[in-house]
């Protein structure tokens, strides 16, 4: 059985994290075989966005203990190595060309609580959970800080990490962690629209588009106005824009 399932239907990729038993955690596995898909879906003509959920009753409850919990007497070295594949997955999401929507039910803890501040867009159901515990058993969480730091800022992400807490959709809604909160019963449906809404967005407007916003996000303002300026033209000389443009007249 595959810990990562993909679908494909409407130019949305639905990628569905696949241990509900254990409530869907990361293990080195699932962190390379989840990257793998992510990247497959981001090369796919036929794909245009990419829907991120858990199956069961959670989203993911972060890393898998158990296999954590073998590494623990390793050497630095083998620490500095097995860390490869969470580096690569957390470098991955912000460069894709394609948007990713998480559709969370359920817990969202830890690494999967960094998953969702990975996406591009979250939508939560109505009693879901978000938090990052690992400060309670003597670490912080590091390889999810830096997208936490950029969905939530700095207060709110210092606030849970050095606390630990598990909040509700509705503080994770006033944090910037998710866009939109719905009923259980909703969450599905509501993520495959808003998905399939990005997918029908002109696919390198969106590529280029994501690249001017993790870009312009971490510069300074006049840097980030320089930036603009520089990347304006691969715009304005798009066919995209030309053919735009042309609906929006003969409209």
């Amino acid at each position: 059985m595959s810990l990562v399932l993909l679908d494909v239907a409407d130019r949305v990729a639905t990628v569905t994290l696949n241990n509900p038993r254990k409530r869907n955690p990361l293990s080195t596995a699932v962190v390379g075989e989840l990257t793998a898909t992510l990247r497959s879906c981001d090369e796919d003509d036929s794909v245009g966005a990419i829907l991120l959920t858990g199956a069961g009753e959670a989203f993911c409850s972060g890393a898998d203990l158990q296999e954590f919990s073998t590494s623990l007497d390793a050497g630095a070295v083998e620490h500095w190595n097995s860390g490869a594949p969470w580096g690569e997955l957390v470098k991955l999401v912000p460069a894709m060309g394609k948007p990713v929507v998480a559709a969370v039910r359920g817990p969202a803890l830890a690494g999967g609580c960094g998953l969702v501040a990975l996406c591009d867009m979250a939508i939560a159901a109505e009693g879901s959970t978000f938090g990052t515990p690992e400060i309670n058993i003597g670490l912080f969480p590091l390889f999810i800080f830096p997208a936490l730091l950029r969905a939530v800022g700095r207060r709110n992400a210092m606030d849970l990490c050095l606390t630990g807490r598990t909040i509700g959709p509705e503080e994770a809604l006033r944090m910037g962690l998710v866009n939109r909160i719905v009923p259980a019963a909703e969450l599905r449906p509501a993520a495959l629209s808003l998905a399939g809404d990005l997918a029908g967005k002109p696919p390198q407007s969106l590529r280029l588009g994501k690249h001017a916003f993790h870009r312009m996000a971490e510069l300074e303002y006049d840097a980030a106005v320089d930036f603009a300026r520089s990347i304006r033209g691969a715009f304005l000389g798009g066919e995209e824009l030309r053919e735009g443009t042309r609906r929006f007249l003969d409209g």
